[in-house]
């Protein structure tokens, strides 16, 4: 029989890729021995990791207990003697109180702090919705006889009076319009350098916050008075990332004893910012010097 020279090329071409079928098997396999040895040891070093995070995570978890359990008893200890931590730490400060929300009144407690470390308030006063109402600014406006259009004309109205001798007799005719309620205005009102802000309100009203508490810091620092603001632990809004905007200091549980004392000495070192209490709106949990 013929062969000629086209079939030898077809069988050694055939040869040639049945080698080299075989070549890449046998690698193939030898590789997949590789790789398996390497997941092997890729899958211990996982293990041998994933055991040391658990001990390493047991371990801050202790820590954290501990820690927890100090600071539990710290706050404790501070609930259980802050009136002797803020005694006389007031002497000779003269200190307004405003409130900026009506339904939500809590000035008493924080003239207690007040007078608890011998400071003297000299004013508590409300803010009424109707500072905001336009009918009751025009009434103020013509019986002032006065340019009064807004909240904030109002609110310099008010801050203005209060460096005058005759402030009750204004300060009766903002309450007659049902604007503020005064709840107590010392003799010597005059003489105050500083102003605790109690905020806080039971409904969310952003809107509130720029027509009212925005115009009322603005003001008081136009007239260099030390502005803290404070609410308690339980508000139902927070007005607080609101006032760390305005650059003043601020106390989120003012009601417990930790946020009396932060309260006091805010006051008696005029810090200059900070944001103190509980909660992750809070830099620290009392103010460090």
């Amino acid at each position: 029989m013929h062969i000629n020279m086209k079939y030898y090329i077809v069988t050694i071409g055939a040869i040639f890729i049945a080698l080299g079928i075989g070549m890449l098997v046998g690698f193939n396999l030898n590789y997949d021995q590789a790789l398996s040895k390497q997941q092997a040891s890729i899958i211990g070093d996982l293990d041998n990791k994933f055991e040391e995070i658990k001990t390493t995570n047991k371990d801050l978890e202790k820590k954290l207990s501990k820690n927890k359990n100090e600071y539990n008893k710290l706050v404790e200890y501070v609930n259980d003697n802050y009136a002797k931590l803020i005694k006389d730490e007031l002497q000779d400060k003269h200190i307004g109180i405003i409130s900026t929300t009506e339904n939500y009144d809590y000035t008493q407690d924080v003239a207690n702090t007040i007078t608890d470390a011998s400071g003297q308030v000299s004013f508590n006063i409300i803010l009424k919705d109707g500072i905001t109402n336009n009918d009751k600014i025009k009434e103020l406006s013509s019986s002032q006889n006065l340019e009064l259009k807004s909240s904030k004309d109002v609110i310099n109205y008010l801050i203005d009076s209060l460096k005058e001798s005759n402030a009750i007799e204004k300060l009766q005719q903002l309450e007659k319009l049902d604007m503020i309620k005064v709840n107590s205005i010392a003799d010597n009102y005059v003489d105050y350098s500083q102003v605790v802000i109690a905020s806080g309100n039971n409904n969310e009203d952003s809107k509130k916050f720029e027509d009212i508490d925005k115009n009322l810091i603005s003001k008081l620092k136009s007239e260099d008075k030390y502005i803290v603001a404070t609410q308690k632990s339980d508000v139902g809004f927070s007005y607080i990332d609101m006032y760390k905007k305005s650059k003043i200091p601020t106390i989120n549980n003012s009601e417990e004893g930790l946020g009396k004392l932060s309260l006091v000495y805010t006051l008696k070192d005029s810090t200059e910012q900070g944001n103190f209490g509980r909660g992750e709106s809070a830099d620290s949990i009392i103010p460090f010097k």
